[in-house]
């Protein structure tokens, strides 16, 4: 009777491994980032990793604005738009155009941009 007992536990611990391994996933990312200077507007285009390569992974992009540690006046990030956002070039790449509306003379800001791949496992 142990010993029934103990292969059950093997093929319980083997399908929980098993299931584990087939429900995992790999994140992959790319990062870009420039300098707006009040009153311009910029483009900043990043690659997807693994762009196309595989039918079951799932895109998708960031952006985050935040303040330059510089001279002058210290910006407002409410007034920076965001102009455009989303993917370009057939889907291997995620753009976005923004705005800075603050008075010349305040300090830029940066403009990050993330672009991420899931991939589920196993590749399909």
């Amino acid at each position: 009777m142990r010993a029934h007992t103990f292969i059950t536990v093997i093929v319980v611990a083997l399908v929980a491994c098993a299931t584990a391994f087939a429900a995992s996933s790999l994140t992959k990312s790319s990062h870009a980032s420039k300098k707006i200077a009040a009153g311009q507007a910029v483009t900043v285009t990043v690659g997807y990793p693994d762009a196309l390569e595989y039918g079951n992974a799932v895109y998708s992009g960031a952006v985050r604005v935040s303040a330059v540690k510089q001279r002058g006046r210290a910006p407002k990030l409410a007034k920076v738009r965001i102009l455009s956002r989303g993917s370009v070039l057939g889907g291997s790449a995620y753009q976005v155009r923004a705005r800075n509306d603050n008075a010349h003379g305040t300090a830029p800001v940066r403009l990050e941009v993330t672009a991420t791949t899931v991939e589920p496992l196993p590749h399909s």
